[in-house]
């Protein structure tokens, strides 16, 4: 594993002088980076043939989106058959100097998911990685930007980065920021940095500023981290609900041709927007939002799962009461006395949502197995558990 990607250092001078303002090469920052991603894991990533299809593998030429069909077949899978990449095509289109693109592979590995999770921790970001291999002399996107911060680590070959002077200005995924080819040579502007990423290099390039790349030599890999912050047209959807019980929000607004009513009807949309947003419980939704913004891993650990034991769940519908030193189960029609030899067992059952017998036994280790074992097998033919 690789250590701390970012000590304070770095992140004091990339905060003050790049973050959403200017690109920065950081070179060698990646020491392992073949651990990580190297041409024979990229290899065997492709041969897993049934997890790629038409939105996560995507080919290019020359600046040129190769149509998926051109370079897939009918493969078999679990009785159905499904478009998937064919391996003569492809390694054909890239005798030709074709590029391969492969969307959201950042969980792919444990260092990939260790950098993911670094750029989140760094940026307060949601985090997705696409990986692009490139040709020789051969481009797959001319001048363009990106509606997200791109964090791009080298792992094979050599690529020239060309930065352009221009910027939009917080551009989203959306239409009005969709520009033809020669919109974006003519939007991008004058040529001000060359930048030659080498294996275990980063370079960040700030969101919306105009950028290509071409390979320098032949089997170029590098990972993309894209990273997308949380914005005011997302908290929007956020507060949706709280628009639809607004009463005058739901209301009908009136026809009319007279401009000073109009201009009344968006006064007083202004002020129940207002009372809407500005309150104490939606600071705390907006503060909620902020930190659950970055994507959450959730890793299996099937042999914890082992080593825990089977899981018990509790019923919601039956309850524990006592009277007179005597406990009862009940469902609220019929009752059961639990027997004294199982009162501090069920005592401690009732109040779980669920629970383990490794769980239990280590809770009551002066309680012999066979009467856990005894004490469960008559709450499950209660239902009490299951």
């Amino acid at each position: 594993m690789i250590t701390e990607l970012f000590d304070d250092k770095f992140k004091e001078k990339f905060f003050k002088y790049n973050f959403r303002k200017q690109f920065v090469h950081v070179p060698d920052l990646i020491k392992n980076h073949k651990n990580i991603m190297s041409l024979e894991i990229f290899n065997k990533m492709l041969s897993i043939k049934n997890i790629w299809n038409n939105k996560n593998f995507l080919m290019m030429l020359d600046r040129e989106i190769i149509n998926f069909n051109d370079y897939s077949s009918q493969t078999l899978d679990i009785g159905t058959t499904a478009l998937r990449p064919d391996v003569d095509k492809v390694q054909n289109l890239i005798s030709r100097g074709a590029s391969i693109i492969l969307n959201d592979i950042n969980r792919h590995n444990e260092g990939l998911t260790y950098l993911t999770e670094s750029f989140q921790k760094l940026t307060n970001g949601r985090c997705q990685g696409n990986l692009y291999f490139s040709m020789e002399s051969h481009q797959a996107f001319g001048p363009h930007f990106d509606t997200h911060d791109v964090f791009a680590i080298h792992f094979e070959g050599e690529k020239v980065w060309n930065i352009y002077e221009q910027i939009e200005m917080d551009p989203i995924n959306h239409p009005i920021f969709k520009f033809g080819i020669e919109e974006r040579n003519k939007k991008a502007g004058k040529l001000i940095d060359k930048v030659t990423l080498r294996p275990g290099d980063l370079l960040y390039i700030p969101r919306g500023q105009y950028h290509d790349a071409l390979a320098s030599k032949n089997g170029a890999i590098h990972i993309a981290f894209g990273l997308t912050y949380f914005k005011p047209i997302d908290f929007m959807s956020v507060l949706w609900e709280k628009l639809i019980i607004n009463d005058y929000m739901r209301s009908d607004i009136k026809q009319t041709e007279n401009l000073s009513d109009l201009k009344n009807v968006l006064t007083k949309i202004v002020k129940e927007l207002e009372k809407i947003v500005e309150t104490d419980d939606n600071t705390k939704m907006l503060k909620n939002s902020l930190q659950n913004w970055p994507y959450k891993t959730s890793n299996y650990d099937l042999k914890a799962i082992m080593n825990e034991g089977k899981r018990y769940y509790v019923s919601k519908g039956i309850r524990l009461e006592e009277n007179n030193s005597t406990l009862f189960l009940t469902n609220g029609k019929a009752k059961v006395t639990v027997p004294n030899e199982f009162c501090s067992l069920t005592k401690f059952i009732m109040k779980q949502e669920f629970f383990t017998f490794n769980s239990l036994s280590s809770s009551f280790e002066s309680i012999p197995s066979k009467t856990i074992d005894e004490c469960l097998e008559n709450l499950k033919k209660m239902k009490v558990i299951n």
